[in-house]
């Protein structure tokens, strides 16, 4: 039996972090990629896992928290068939490769928390952090630990390359964790961009026709929404990190069926290790609308974002088989109501009439 995803309760997870850091690097910053964002370079889907820090170059990193130091080589193992994605790691060595952008340096805090930084030019790992990590002695919030290594492409629509550093913050337990918490806050007053939304039957991949602009919907559907977001003076183009949802009647008796939840609320990916897990459960990539066909774009840009509202929440989990059961419903009008928000609270609302027709 399907189960009816919006019919089921649902709960916040709470903001995880309990202070806030300094970003590891100086003056204005610039995210090139959120850590929920949908990503799909040689057309395997994942999940980014990580914030993606943009500064030129050459730029020196420094570490925002204190902890012990590991510094590895490593390479992508990534399939879409079999569907996989996962580090390679080996130990890095000053007279290794050093034209490489694959170079990591891990701090595990007294908590057991990992901050990972990836993309540091293999020239730049300073002696103090080499020797470090051989020792086993600490590093201290604030040390350097090498620079943005040069990147060779750009990620659109901004046509500069795309020099940044990766950071990812894994708990003890293995979850990814969103950096942004972790962090001081960015100057942020714009709100998500909702572009359209559809309903679809359940996992399928062609949106319900209609007439008047109004989907007529049968059996068990999902809602899918096109969204993207930014920051001032960045930019590029992200996922929302919370996204709600209600669904009202339109016609008499008139009211609320499934008052206003969380979708998603991006504190913690719901996955640990491999990144392609749910990425295209929570993800839409393709989708045939009464417009034309749109898709996801993760990968050189411009981005762009098909969200899947109806295959879970936080607290339930995510799979493919969730859904809206329309057969719980009377025939006749309803509303969602979608709101999109980043993570300073600022919010996008947008509105699907639909006419459930079901056989009864």
């Amino acid at each position: 039996m399907k189960n009816n995803i919006f019919l089921l309760l649902f709960f916040l997870i709470p903001n995880l972090a309990a202070c806030q850091n300094a970003w590891p690097v100086r003056g204005f910053v610039r995210v090139g990629a959120q850590f929920h964002d949908f990503q799909n370079y040689g057309k395997v889907p994942y999940l980014h896992g990580g914030l993606d820090v943009r500064a030129p170059a050459g730029t020196v990193v420094y570490s925002p928290v204190s902890g012990k130091v590991t510094i590895s080589s490593y390479r992508i193992d990534a399939s879409r068939t079999p569907l996989r994605f996962a580090y390679v790691r080996s130990p890095f060595t000053p007279s290794g490769d050093l034209s490489s952008k694959y170079i990591e340096v891990s701090i595990v805090t007294k908590d057991g928390t990992n901050w990972c930084f990836r993309h540091l030019d293999p020239s730049s790992i300073p002696y103090h952090l080499l020797s470090k990590a051989e020792s086993g002695t600490d590093v201290v919030a604030g040390d350097s630990i090498g620079n943005i290594v040069p990147w060779t492409e750009a990620v659109l629509p901004v046509t500069e390359k795309y020099d940044h550093i990766h950071l990812e913050v894994i708990a003890s337990d293995g979850s990814y964790l969103n950096p942004l918490p972790f962090l001081a806050p960015v100057p942020d007053t714009q709100p998500p961009t909702i572009h359209g939304i559809w309903a679809v039957p359940n996992e399928e991949t062609v949106a319900f026709g209609g007439s008047n602009g109004k989907s007529e919907v049968f059996g068990d559907i999902d809602f899918v929404m096109a969204v993207t977001d930014s920051l001032p003076g960045g930019g590029y183009l992200y996922s929302p990190y919370r996204i709600r949802a209600s669904v009202r009647r339109l016609d008499a008796p008139a009211g609320i069926i499934i008052p206003f939840s969380d979708v998603f609320k991006f504190d913690r990916l719901p996955i640990r290790g491999d990144r392609t897990q749910l990425a295209t459960v929570i993800y839409k990539e393709r989708l045939k609308t009464p417009m034309g066909v749109i898709e996801s774009n993760g990968n050189g840009g411009p981005r762009f974002f098909l969200m899947n509202l109806t295959n879970g929440n936080p607290a339930l989990g995510y799979k493919p088989e969730y859904a809206l059961r329309t057969s719980d419903l009377a025939n006749g009008r309803y509303a969602l109501d979608v709101e999109a928000s980043d993570i300073g609270g600022n919010t996008a609302s947008a509105t699907l009439e639909f006419s459930v027709m079901n056989r009864r």
